[in-house]
């Protein structure tokens, strides 16, 4: 049975920046709704943004998981 290792405390600072980037101090910088970017309004695209990076941020989780040992 392979024994799993914490989270490396890069990875858990990243995700924290990450959350806080979706919620309230994220939030409050970016509502409104101009600047238009990609047609989208400030605010959905600045959440876009954020999941996209929390994904990237999973695989790479992921992918350096089982090399550690």
């Amino acid at each position: 049975m392979k024994k799993r290792l914490p989270m490396h405390p890069a990875m858990m600072v990243y995700f924290i920046i990450c959350v806080l980037a979706l919620i309230w101090p994220g939030a409050a910088i970016a509502n409104r709704i101009d600047p238009m970017i990609i047609g989208l309004p400030f605010f959905i695209f600045w959440n876009l943004a954020w999941l996209f990076m929390c994904f990237i941020g999973m695989v790479i989780c992921y992918n350096t998981e089982g090399e550690s040992e």
